[in-house]
């Protein structure tokens, strides 16, 4: 059995019993993540666009939009929702790779479930956390990651594509047929991040979309290529040749790595995150004061560097949030600041705000070797900060908060999904709120998971 063959007979066949306790769990606090990524961000810059144009092409009304108003056809549903899941900086993803494997997942799945229901709870679940363990199993295989190619994950559809498979029930000939056909759909880059271009946020809605896309076609009997990984012109040996095949297939179906993707607390690159806990860890014990701060030196791996490490520069209306969100200047700045690098932080106001954009002129960064990390991508961190007429202070991280080995509490991941749900430019009930926490961690019990967002549409 070759690998391709491998890989969709394990999407189509896989069942809730193999997937164990943990990968359940993560599964279910990524289901609440990504909605609440999803409420904050309706109205978020470059979102409106996006809806603009939905409602000009129009179609059928199969799945609802977040905080729109209006249902649109699935696949258009999943992209412009998976675009609000990123475009806040706020979804889940791994500190070993630069990864962010629910933020396409999440919206494909509820697009699906609302389009063609039932879909149960299990399944649903089943599917999410069968998703999540390929994108980091393909991660792993590939030799560079996003960051040093550039190419970022383009891999991540053939994950995507698998789940939507699975809760379209095809069959394992079909569902390899479906990633044939993601193949051909299959896109990712990393200079939109880099210049902080809104297209960076459609990444994972373009990725949904094409995953709902593949699969229709296959199930209607349309092909797609069957050697997508490994053929002659397959994506391994055109893209990213030399690839680890045996981390696709090591264990598969007996161990599910949704364990290991991190919570993001922050509205900001995950680059960044690190940094963030040893300033704002630093204003709780010294306070908020930078009256003699003179210089903040930022020490890190070269990857995180060549992502957020530039000076930071306020930019057009266009892309200026994001330009935060992928620097370490402001966000260094911001966390001294004000306490929190969340959605406040990067609202015009306070992009505009004196005293952080001083202080954040006064950060430089440089790359050092000697900051990488086997275990994670993002590296150390190693923070000197100079005063005047008082000793330096040095501060050293590498565990950001989120990460599986500093994790969040349960009643943690609750708050954040609340400051989310308060962000909504249309107010949600408490009750509706305290609805959903409660619907995510008792999905298993759902029939119909299209009862979870039925009252989001707004």
């Amino acid at each position: 059995m070759n690998i391709e063959k491998t890989l969709a007979t394990h999407a189509s066949t896989v069942v809730f019993e193999q997937v164990g306790d943990a990968g359940i769990a993560a599964a279910k606090r990524a289901t609440l993540d990504t909605i609440g990524c999803m409420i904050a961000a309706s109205h978020a810059p470059g979102i409106d666009i996006l809806v603009e144009l939905a409602a000009m092409w129009g179609g059928k009304s199969e799945a609802s939009v977040i905080g729109r108003g209006f249902a649109a056809p699935a696949p258009v549903a999943a992209w412009i929702n998976g675009s609000m899941a990123r475009a806040l900086e706020i979804d889940d993803c791994t500190d070993f790779l630069p990864l962010h494997p629910s933020a396409a997942l999440v919206p494909a799945l509820l697009a699906i479930a609302e389009a063609r229901p039932p879909l149960s709870g299990r399944e649903f679940l089943v599917a999410l956390a069968m998703g999540q363990d390929l994108i980091l199993r393909l991660g792993t295989a590939t030799r560079l990651d996003g960051i040093q190619s550039g190419r970022y994950n383009l891999f991540k559809i053939f994950g995507i594509v698998a789940a939507t498979s699975h809760a379209l029930r095809l069959d394992p000939a079909r569902t390899r047929h479906a990633m044939g056909i993601a193949y051909s759909l299959a896109c990712g880059e990393g200079q939109s991040a880099v210049d902080g271009a809104l297209a960076f946020r459609t990444h994972e809605g373009n990725a949904g979309q094409a995953a709902i896309t593949a699969t229709l076609l296959a199930e209607r009997g349309f092909t797609g290529a069957e050697n997508f990984l490994t053929g002659r012109m397959g994506f391994f040996t055109s893209f990213e040749p030399d690839a680890r095949l045996d981390a696709l297939t090591d264990d598969l179906g007996r161990r599910f790595r949704g364990d290991e993707i991190s919570f993001k607390p922050y509205s900001a690159c995950r680059c960044t995150h690190t940094a963030i806990d040893l300033m704002l860890n630093y204003r709780r014990t010294i306070g908020a004061s930078t009256d003699r701060l003179k210089s903040i030196h930022l020490t890190v791996a070269p990857s995180v560097h060549k992502l957020v490490g530039a000076p930071f520069e306020v930019g057009t209306a266009t892309n200026r949030q994001a330009a935060a969100q992928f620097s370490l200047p402001y966000t260094v700045a911001a966390a001294l600041v004000c306490g929190d690098v969340f959605l406040n932080q990067f609202t015009a106001a306070t992009l505009d705000n004196p005293e952080i954009l001083a202080l954040a002129r006064r950060v430089t960064v440089v790359p050092d070797d000697c900051m990488c990390d086997e275990h994670y991508v993002i590296g150390r961190i190693r923070i000197d900060l100079e005063f005047d007429a008082r000793p330096s202070v040095r501060l050293e991280g590498l565990d950001p908060l989120g990460n599986p080995s500093n994790p969040v509490s349960p009643e943690q991941a609750r708050e954040k999904f609340r400051k989310c749900a308060a962000a909504a430019p249309h107010p949600i009930s408490d009750e509706t709120v305290e609805s959903l926490i409660h619907g995510a961690s008792t999905l298993e019990a759902l029939s119909d998971v299209s009862e979870l967002v039925r009252n989001l549409r707004g």
